[in-house]
């Protein structure tokens, strides 16, 4: 029997792999998905033989509620609530939505941080919640938890810690001491296609469930979060002033309090945001889109045409932007 527990793990799509295992949820079963979701996350539903079930999105993110309520069948048996870009949904609706149904509910932070937004603790509101803080700061090798919030039957196996290769150290240290070189080497050659829904879709299909290593456990201790809120919400509001003058509609308002994990806006037309992510590559910004689909999804055209428009700036990159006009005709 396991409650209030945190497991420290290599990545998120490790904590949502075995939280899957934690819930028991029966294989054959149906989990209620937002329709704009990475690969990866998918690929755990099926490793763990579950079917997926897309609802919809409104273009801040948020569920079209009429739509989820459509959803509701015998066969279904979780719900995936995400906080997208770290900027938290409506708790409390999910939480009622998913009580009424009898669904378990998944709370996917891996955009963001534990922190406390308006009294509640993210990761903490569902049955099992789940980060990625190695997502959130490039100084850690391994980085994702687990958070089970309620008492669940499951026998935990021992875990392999994860260990950073000597390639992965080096990485590091020139990130570290080296910042202009590395953004120089990151920035060579063509930019990635980031038009493409399926961008990154093949890459990363198998991966081993580890322990957190000692060194990103002890970085994790240490972070100050009201330190690191101030940054991000400092540079967000930069972010938001580039995007008035470049014609960008923020898709998020920034609060206090808050680890977002990027800036998220909508460009006016898709070659827009394509002369966006050039601008970008050229001036050795990350602009990109978000997310790589699942290669097997069945995409809805109206569904496309908006992700087409979506640019993402993280928050994690060492750059100095300039707020003027780019010249995008």
């Amino acid at each position: 029997m396991v409650n209030n527990k945190i497991i420290n793990l290599n990545n998120g799509r490790s904590a949502l792999d075995l939280g899957i295992k934690v819930l028991s949820l029966k294989k054959g079963t149906k989990i209620l998905v937002p329709e704009i979701i990475c690969d990866v996350a998918i690929k755990v539903f099926l490793r763990n033989n579950l079917k997926v079930k897309y609802y919809k999105l409104n273009s801040k993110f948020e569920p079209i509620w009429s739509d989820l309520y459509k959803k509701k069948s015998s066969d279904v048996s979780c719900i995936l609530m995400v906080h997208f870009f770290g900027f938290p949904q409506n708790i409390k609706k999910f939480k009622y939505f998913s009580k009424k149904q009898k669904l378990f509910l998944i709370e996917d932070n891996c955009h963001s941080l534990n922190l406390k937004f308006k009294e509640i603790s993210l990761g903490n509101n569902g049955d099992i919640g789940v980060d990625s803080p190695r997502k959130i700061f490039n100084d850690l090798y391994s980085g994702g938890r687990l958070f089970i919030n309620k008492k669940l039957n499951y026998k935990f196996e021992k875990l392999i810690q994860y260990q950073p290769n000597i390639l992965s150290k080096y990485k590091k240290i020139i990130k570290k001491d080296f910042k202009n070189f590395y953004t120089n080497i990151k920035f060579l050659g063509k930019r990635p296609n980031y038009e493409s829904p399926f961008l990154y879709s093949d890459k990363d299909n198998n991966f081993n469930i580890e322990k957190m290593d000692n060194f990103s456990e002890n970085y994790l201790k240490c972070i100050n979060f009201k330190k690191e809120s101030i940054k991000r919400i400092t540079l967000y509001k930069k972010l938001e002033k580039f995007a008035k003058k470049n014609r960008i509609k923020p898709v998020f308002k920034i609060k206090s309090n808050l680890i977002p994990m990027s800036f998220v806006g909508i460009a006016s037309s898709k070659s827009h945001a394509s002369k966006l992510f050039d601008w970008g590559w050229k001036n050795k910004v990350e602009i990109t889109s978000w997310p790589s689909f699942y290669s097997k999804a069945k995409l809805d055209k109206k569904l496309i045409n908006r992700w087409s428009k979506y640019i993402c700036i993280p928050l994690n990159q060492n750059f100095k932007i300039n707020i003027s006009k780019i010249n995008d005709r």
